[in-house]
């Protein structure tokens, strides 16, 4: 019960996980609702951590993705809402019919 009083403000998520099914295992038939919310604490620690590594790696092939397409205002640099630009391209399309 201290190691988890040590641990319980900013748990690493493996250690955390089996401190508290160590726990619960230790507690067993003596107390059922203590050992049940050491069962769930430890699911949910382990449930956070699976879904931030997901989150995490998820981001990271968006960023090498986005890396790869280049960047995105270099894609934009050609795009141009001027009038001139679009009255240029206009006088060349009527000049070739």
């Amino acid at each position: 019960a201290e190691a988890l009083a040590w641990l319980g403000h900013c748990p690493p998520g493996s250690v955390y996980a089996q401190l508290c099914q160590l726990l619960a295992l230790a507690l067993g038939d003596r107390d059922p609702l203590g050992t049940a919310g050491l069962l769930a604490e430890s699911l949910g620690v382990t449930l956070r951590h699976q879904l931030l590594a997901i989150v995490h790696a998820r981001a990271r092939k968006e960023r090498k993705a986005a890396a790869a397409r280049g960047d995105i205002s270099d894609q934009l640099r050609g795009l141009s809402l001027d009038s001139q630009n679009s009255q240029d391209s206009q006088n060349s399309q009527d000049s070739q019919s």
